[in-house]
């Protein structure tokens, strides 16, 4: 039985977007892409590292975002996460931080809390060591 896929290699329709220069695996590839359906895979082949690396990813992640045409991406700081759900009748936002640190997020309108039942404004809202918070905000409203 053929095996397509052997350890150490891309598919054949995987592009190379970047080689490395130096490190440990020079001449590799920095990214691939491969298409699927109408959207895209990017594999990194390394991850960057220090502020310069994170600036690079940040900037990989907007590129790629709009690229599919994201419409909805929230200012938040290291350690918290934005998960948003959305049904008929309202959007949610998910709202963690996992890093024990505490953080914030931007909200881009006017929200409910779904916890504490709250309204809670647009703007800067902080987030305490691993808290969860639940945004509701109404679907009638124009998104970010």
């Amino acid at each position: 039985m053929e095996r397509r896929n052997r350890p150490g290699r891309y598919p054949a329709e995987a592009k190379s977007v970047g080689t490395l220069i130096g490190g440990p695996s020079p001449g590799l590839s920095f990214l691939t892409e491969m298409k699927r359906g109408q959207g895209r895979i990017v594999l990194p082949g390394s991850l960057p590292a220090g502020d310069e690396g994170s600036e690079m990813l940040e900037r990989m992640l907007i590129h790629y975002g709009k690229e599919a045409n994201v419409t909805r991406m929230a200012e938040v700081t290291t350690g918290t996460i934005v998960a948003p759900r959305e049904s008929e009748t309202e959007e949610i936002w998910v709202i963690v931080n996992m890093n024990g640190e505490g953080g914030s997020v931007t909200l881009p309108r006017e929200g409910f809390d779904k916890l504490s039942g709250e309204r809670v404004a647009a703007g800067r809202m902080e987030v305490g060591c691993y808290e969860y918070r639940m945004i509701a905000f109404s679907s009638g409203s124009s998104k970010k």
